[in-house]
């Protein structure tokens, strides 16, 4: 099934980048810098909270109980999201004012590389002790605790 959910995502990326391209006319032509991480980042985050959604339904529907471990990690793609947030509204905070124009284009390149990105970042954790990068393609089932 999990073959299956990727595909699925994986043709939705270009799909959305075409949605994007046409909704573009609807959008502002510019944003600043700090409103343009802020959007990526809700867009990362956002796609990793689909994604966790759909997990958690298929764990649901599997027959044998799910086994969670407990760990000091989190997601990488929540990791770059969140400090994208951080990031963007420490700049608009600072009064960073950059502006940066977005036709038809740089939205749609910027959408589908947003999403591709998650794509590939998805199965990876950061772990806190020892720290380093594990590929766990089933992470939702890791309990997050900041102790030992």
């Amino acid at each position: 099934m999990a073959i299956i959910s990727e595909k699925i995502e994986l043709a939705l990326i270009p799909l959305l980048g075409i949605v994007s391209w046409l909704i573009v006319p609807l959008l502002p032509s510019q944003l600043n810098t700090g409103n343009l991480l802020l959007s990526v980042s809700a867009l990362l985050l956002c796609q990793s909270l689909v994604r966790d959604l759909f997990l958690l339904t298929e764990i649901e529907r599997e027959p044998q109980s799910t086994q969670y471990r407990a760990a000091r990690c989190m997601c990488l793609e929540s990791t770059v999201g969140m400090t994208g947030i951080l990031v963007g509204a420490g700049v608009l905070g600072l009064g960073i004012n950059m502006p940066v124009v977005l036709n038809k284009w740089m939205c749609s390149i910027l959408v589908v590389l947003t999403l591709a990105t998650g794509f590939l970042i998805k199965d990876f954790v950061i772990e806190t002790s020892p720290w380093r990068i594990l590929r766990d393609r089933k992470h939702v089932n890791i309990l997050f605790r900041w102790g030992k």
